[in-house]
């Protein structure tokens, strides 16, 4: 029955409890999202029926100027309610058309966590499946599933190959030219579709501006691997982002891909950020990456969770 169902945004912050009322992984944290303005009440909409929510969404941005990931989509899993989907999506879809700016892309839809193994899990395998569903149910496809790693303080990390030497970024032009020399043959699934949108000279600058340099960590941070040559081969990009350190970014050159050069440039920026006193390094890859996944593991970094990412054309 939805005779009783009410779809609307939450009324402001004194509203956060019954927003939060469905278990969600960004709960303990929405409240201060909220204080900030990295999201906003007219961005978290709940179904409601008998003043109860069923289902829930909010979207999240890194600035908070414009929605840029659905991070929260939720259901009433204790029900069997038979009519719970059809609601979901319909609260997506009126949440969408009022929040969503016309006429511009709509932003991705991130499900995590997800467990590593959701597959074979009955329970956890149903949960994913119904909000993929709701997802589908509005027009959004899947776009790419991701691997979620961390390294914990304690956990042994393996010496430094030696091969390489490294240094800071010495400008803006440095960092861009070495993306744009790591970019072809990329295994990453944001940057190939952003390739096939642009020029990779064009997507590299981009990425440099409106992604890495996006995190509050200083460039300082970030290290660029030479070979004995003296050659840029590689880069990686430890960050801290407002929830924690991270490996931002790791590439190699593509005229030096093969040689198992993305080890030394892992192990150089988890070294880096253990010592600016992380005690744990999150990071993801995408589940087709296996290269990547391999180094990940090689490094001692434990693959924690997954990530299902969706988005509307």
């Amino acid at each position: 029955m939805t005779a009783d169902l009410v779809i609307r945004p939450i009324s402001g912050p004194e509203e956060i409890g019954l927003f939060n009322t469905l278990p969600g992984p960004y709960n303990d944290v929405l409240a201060e999202d909220l204080g900030k303005g990295l999201c906003k009440p007219d961005w978290m909409w709940v179904a409601l029926r008998g003043g109860h929510p069923v289902a829930r969404v909010g979207w999240w941005s890194r600035n908070g100027t414009k929605p840029e990931v659905l991070e929260t989509l939720d259901i009433d899993d204790t029900s069997d309610d038979p009519d719970l989907i059809d609601i979901a999506a319909r609260l997506l879809r009126t949440a969408m058309d009022a929040v969503l700016p016309a006429d511009t892309p709509s932003p991705k839809f991130a499900l995590q966590p997800v467990p590593v193994r959701w597959r074979e899990d009955p329970v956890a395998g149903r949960r994913i499946r119904e909000r993929v569903e709701v997802v589908e149910r509005t027009g959004g496809k899947l776009f790419v599933e991701r691997l979620r790693y961390r390294w914990t303080i304690g956990t042994p990390l393996p010496e430094p190959p030696g091969r390489l030497a490294f240094r800071q970024v010495r400008d803006d032009e440095d960092a861009i030219t070495l993306l744009a020399r790591i970019l072809p043959g990329t295994l990453d699934r944001y940057s190939q579709a952003d390739i096939s949108r642009s020029s990779i000279e064009e997507y590299a600058h981009e990425q440099y501006h409106q992604e890495l340099l996006s995190y509050p960590s200083p460039r300082d941070w970030w290290r660029i691997g030479m070979d004995t040559d003296g050659e840029a081969v590689g880069m990686v990009v430890p960050a801290r982002s407002p929830y924690g350190f991270v490996v931002a970014y790791i590439g190699v050159a593509d005229d030096h891909r093969g040689h198992g050069y993305v080890d030394d440039l892992l192990i150089e920026g988890t070294r880096l950020l253990a010592a600016e006193g992380a005690e744990r390094i999150t990071a993801d890859t995408d589940l087709a990456n296996t290269p990547m996944a391999m180094a990940f593991d090689r490094t001692g970094y434990a693959n924690f969770a997954g990530r299902i990412d969706m988005g509307w054309d």
